[in-house]
């Protein structure tokens, strides 16, 4: 389906844009590749024996190699899933509202205001919500972005006060 077709539909699909996701994946290889290095040296090639007699730059060598590993690895675990669940976010806005496949779905009742001052520069709109709460749309992190904000656009309560 593509972008005239979801629009005569009545609703817009923003699946999540890739490199928001790409940047946490490069954090994670690093983390990971560096945690099994240092554990493979530790504890494998064996390179950083406990230093006697006592020497604090050797010490700080068997400290990071020793215990780096079981820190780094757990760290890269979780941003390989936090980069999955980023991937798979969409955002879906129909006649009725606007929310995260899976989530809360925000009605355009409750949309109070409406703040398009970044909106030329950073591709950045955020919408005000009854009770306070905002939901912030971001160019870098949704795809079919333009339409979204047309979308959004048409489908504002009468009497939404527009902020730019």
């Amino acid at each position: 389906m593509n972008d005239a077709e979801q629009s005569a539909a009545g609703r817009v699909i923003c699946p999540a844009a890739k490199d928001p996701a790409v940047r946490v994946l490069i954090g994670a290889a690093m983390a990971l590749g560096l945690g099994l290095w240092m554990g493979y040296d530790a504890y494998v090639a064996n390179k950083y024996p406990y230093p006697h007699p006592y020497n604090i730059n050797d010490y700080a060598k068997y400290v990071l190699n020793h215990y780096g590993p079981f820190v780094l690895v757990p760290i890269g675990l979780a941003l390989v899933v936090w980069a999955v669940v980023m991937l798979r976010r969409v955002l879906v806005a129909d006649g009725e509202g606007l929310g995260y496949e899976g989530g809360a779905k925000h009605l355009w009742a409750t949309v109070t205001s409406v703040d398009a001052a970044l909106l030329a520069s950073k591709g950045i709109l955020v919408l005000g919500l009854q009770g306070g709460a905002k939901l912030v749309l971001d160019a870098w992190k949704l795809r079919n972005f333009k339409e979204l904000v047309a979308f959004v656009e048409a489908h504002l309560p009468p009497g939404v006060s527009v902020g730019t």
